[in-house]
């Protein structure tokens, strides 16, 4: 039977062939973007094959489904958004580094060696409605639109079905419009449109005109030994005559994931009255049996109990039958692009169980097969190649796969994949107002490419952000820091330094119980630590004693000088004791109160002073003088102090040294004795004595703890600990919806550190509400395991970046927190190090990022411009060269261009000389 070529309109963003009447019919797509299974346990896969079954069981008697599976190297709207965003940038090096991703990938794309996998869902049903005749043409149309309208209603019923099947897991469903149906049409009748990147269909669309004179610009000219020739292609068809003996969950990869992109499979789906499948079976059974009855075979009883059965699943719903046909189109400008493509779309069906194709080489047979592939149409009388089906093995065959991209629709940072993909990293998630941090930790062994991955994430996600701390040992970030902005340079920490931080200055906050256990706890890490509990317990009560006499008396010191702003900051008090009851939610703190009020008060100066000043006068004297609200007045006093107006280290030793309570004398004296050391005139310098003399105005603070010796460890655990919670503080200051982010450079280090977990805890878990994303670098991970701060970063981390490890035993311990499938543990552990790779080199990695509704999982690929290897290479013997050739440079960027670049290039050749 010769098939003709569909043909219909494009109506309110559905297809109907033919006409809006009995022998009609009509078809709406669904993009769907499948979650990545690549690298899921076999469960995540069961689920799946258990959702398909789901969407193949839902379809009625009157529709038909089709899937159309289909590959293209198309990444524009991510790429351009992407370049836009590098736009509004203003830092040098991240718009040269971001410009350079841009660039190389944009190429890829227009050269055709990037591949994503597409897949459309059409659902179609055929029309019974007979119009009666019409006397008006208004009536006539009314009546089409009615029912126009009944079909809208339909396929709306039918999205919300599909979302409910798939959307837990992950998965999206996207309704396709009028535009969405002729751009699919378009390029699949023209497939010369893929090497065109800069034109864009729709402009040519005329809602009026047909499919056909819409999309179908080029004869078919059939040819004599295969296939026709469609658009300067040369086309090839091929059918799945047999399916696999056995099926299980991702057979059908052998088929997707060919590296290849000018192919596309379709399967039709009809839906087989299940009455007439009974009947037709037990029409079988009843020969066989008669079969039996005559030769008495015990293989005809066999027969017999298997058709029983399948009676009995048909009638119990537990089988649900379907004729479906797989057709797989591929095409090439050559015929023996062509001729290879074929083999290997041939091999792929061999190589699954089995199974058995037909190749079309007659032009009449290659036309009828290939009317059936057009999107939407399933309704063609050419059923010659359908096969019967059952919906569990069927629903393994359908070409429901995807591309890994991570986040790329809304990516901050655009890696390789392993596939010819593009991967995107996001630091903040959400809706566009409702955007939080997802917390992150990056896992790797030395030498697996921590140093470059860091580097080159912080670098493209830069201007996203408006402040950034590291801290670390090593200055692996120095020449980064250097790029963030002029005169950005590392904060070394040492002894014989002139900095200064004051960890008793609260750094333009309020006075809190958080600020004073954080510095009740940095001098007893001061004063060493006691091997017997309650004595510890015993200084700390007494330590905290004293810094909160010292904070009373400077207050009332301060008191004398500042009388006249009393009453503000009562008032002040007041307005915030208010706001925190009207505007906060339950359990909210009074730093959050503070920090929400100082930006409502920034954004809304008029509002926020007549909101402050609706209070009287005698109640906020009442306030101020009150007992019981008094002491919020003196914390909230200390937003007001400035620098050299707090107390300092100096002070309170000198106070427990000439002030002992009697029964505790000794006590108190030997802690004064013991923190006398930490004083400016000490052992460790001026760094925790005195006024704050650190600025932490610009866009980064990098503090390097390198440079403090390994016998004086006490200095480095109290360094860190300090400079850790002036950072925090700062942190806090800014305002809200400013990004912020930290990096802890080898969190294990904070293992050292007395109440190290709760920093690194609060950080995770807290500085969140402050807009702070925060990441942990982690290479002696067999240490870090055995710490209670990994319950703390793991449980607070939505990111991980897992490179290669050098113990499976510590992957199996990282999988049973953060359910890492064992396939991906696997290529975790094969994942090639960076010296040990010919050619391009990378830095492999695997992104999980971890969801409610299903995690993201997939392997990364970090190819690095030259320029950033220059920038973050940590090697000793390129370290030190890299400093000396920056070091006569004037400008930092342009210094890594020149050096990256001179060292890209080839040396010259000897000379050659002979010996006469």
């Amino acid at each position: 039977m010769f098939e003709h070529a569909p043909n219909g309109f494009f109506v309110r963003d559905m297809i109907v062939f033919n006409h809006l009447r009995r022998g009609g019919y009509v078809s709406k797509g669904f993009i769907f973007e499948a979650p990545d299974l690549t690298n899921s346990p076999v469960a995540d896969l069961n689920n799946f094959q258990d959702q398909l079954c789901l969407l193949l069981a839902s379809l009625n008697e009157n529709q038909r489904l089709q899937v159309q599976y289909f590959c293209d190297s198309d990444y524009r709207a991510e790429l351009m958004r992407y370049q836009q965003e590098t736009g509004r940038f203003s830092n040098i090096w991240t718009q040269r580094v971001r410009n350079e991703r841009f660039t190389r990938y944009w190429q890829a794309m227009t050269e055709r060696k990037l591949r994503r996998q597409r897949v459309i869902f059409y659902i179609s049903r055929a029309l019974e409605n007979v119009p009666k005749s019409f006397q008006t043409t208004a009536g006539r149309r009314d009546y089409y639109s009615i029912v126009l309208d009944q079909l809208q209603s339909d396929y709306g019923h039918i999205h919300q079905l599909l979302l409910e099947i798939f959307g837990l897991d992950g998965a999206r469903i996207l309704p396709m419009s009028d535009l969405d149906h002729f751009r699919h049409f378009k390029r699949f009748l023209n497939p010369s449109l893929s090497d065109r990147f800069d034109y864009d269909p729709a402009e040519a669309f005329a809602p009026a005109l047909s499919i056909q004179e819409n999309c179908w610009h080029s004869e078919g000219s059939g040819q004599s030994d295969f296939g026709f020739y469609l658009d300067g292609n040369y086309h090839s068809m091929i059918v799945l005559t047999r399916w696999p003996r056995t099926t299980y969950p991702g057979i059908i990869q052998r088929l997707t994931n060919l590296r290849m992109l000018d192919y596309s499979i379709t399967v039709n789906v009809d839906p087989l009255p299940i009455s007439d499948e009974i009947n037709k079976e037990e029409k079988e059974h009843e020969r066989v049996a008669g079969d039996y009855a005559s030769e008495k075979k015990i293989s005809l009883l066999t027969v017999m109990e298997k058709k029983q059965k399948k009676i009995h699943a048909l009638m119990q719903g537990q089988t649900i039958p379907f004729q479906a046909m797989l057709a797989i189109r591929v095409w090439d400008k050559t015929k023996d692009g062509l001729s290879a493509k074929t083999g290997a779309i041939k091999n792929a069906i061999n190589s699954m169980n089995a199974a058995q194709y037909f190749e079309s080489n007659l032009p009449s047979t290659s036309r009828n097969l290939f009317f059936q592939t057009w999107p939407g149409w399933t309704w063609g009388c050419y059923g010659h190649r359908k096969l019967y089906a059952e919906h569990r093995f069927l629903a393994d065959m359908l070409p429901v796969t995807s591309t890994f991209t991570g986040h790329l629709a809304n990516a901050e940072a655009i890696y390789d994949g392993p596939h010819d993909n593009l991967v995107g990293v996001e630091t903040f998630s959400g809706s566009i107002d409702n955007k939080t941090p997802q917390h992150a930790v990056l896992l790797g062994m030395s030498g697996a490419g921590k140093s470059v991955t860091v580097c080159d994430l912080l670098t493209q996600t830069e201007g996203y952000f408006g402040y950034t701390v590291i801290i670390e040992e090593g200055l692996s970030y120095g020449i980064y820091t250097a790029t963030v902005e002029d005169g950005a340079r590392p904060i070394v920490i040492h002894p014989d330094g002139d900095l200064t931080i004051n960890y008793l200055d609260t750094k333009g906050l309020p006075l809190t119980p958080d600020h004073l256990s954080a510095a009740t706890a940095l001098v007893a890490r001061m004063i060493g630590t006691s091997a017997q509990e309650d004595k510890q317990m015993l200084r700390q009560a007494q330590i905290a004693k004293y810094i909160n006499l010292l904070y009373e008396d400077s207050f009332q010191d301060w008191c004398k000088k500042r009388q006249e702003q009393l009453m503000d900051i009562s008032r002040h008090a007041m307005a915030l004791q208010r706001f925190r009851s009207e505007r906060m939610p339950a359990g909210a703190t009074g730093l959050e109160t503070f920090a929400d009020y100082r930006d409502w008060t920034a954004a809304c100066p008029g509002e926020a002073d007549q909101y402050q000043r609706g209070f009287e006068e005698a109640a906020v004297l009442k306030f101020l003088k009150d007992p019981k609200t008094s002491k919020e007045v003196r914390n909230l006093a200390y937003a007001y102090f400035t620098p050299d107006e707090f107390p300092t280290h100096r002070m309170l030793q000198e106070l427990m040294m000439l002030d002992p309570v009697a029964a505790e004398r000794d006590q108190i004296m030997e802690i004064a004795t013991l923190i006398l050391p930490w004083c400016r005139d000490g052992n460790y310098g001026c760094l925790f004595d005195g006024t704050s003399n650190l600025s932490l105005t610009g866009k980064i603070a990098h503090f390097e703890l390198g440079y403090i010796p390994e016998s004086a460890k006490e200095l480095k655990a109290a360094a860190g600990f300090l400079i850790t919670n002036h950072a925090r503080k700062h942190i806090m200051t800014l305002p809200r919806a400013i990004r912020k982010r930290n990096v802890y450079e080898e969190v294990a280090r904070f293992l050292d550190i007395p109440g190290g977990q709760e920093i690194v805890q609060e950080s995770y878990a807290q500085l969140r509400k402050f807009n702070c994303w925060n990441i942990s670098i982690v290479q002696q991970y067999a240490r870090f395991k055995q710490s209670r701060i990994r319950s703390a970063v793991f449980g607070n981390s939505r990111q991980f970046f897992i490179m290669r490890q050098n113990d499976r035993a510590d992957l199996d311990d990282m999988g049973k927190d953060i359910a890492l499938p064992e396939v991906t543990q696997h290529a975790i552990m094969n994942y090639p190090l960076p010296d040990h790779q010919a050619g391009q080199k990378y830095s492999p990695f695997t992104y999980l990022h971890t969801d409610s509704a299903r995690n993201l999982c997939g392997t990364v690929h970090n190819i690095s411009s030259p320029e950033m290897l220059y920038c973050s290479s940590s090697s000793g013997e390129h370290f030190d060269r890299r400093a000396r050739e920056l070091r006569q440079c004037p400008n930092v960027v342009e210094g890594i261009i020149e050096h990256s670049h001179r060292r890209t290039e080839a040396p010259p050749k000897p000379l050659e000389t002979s010996l006469l």
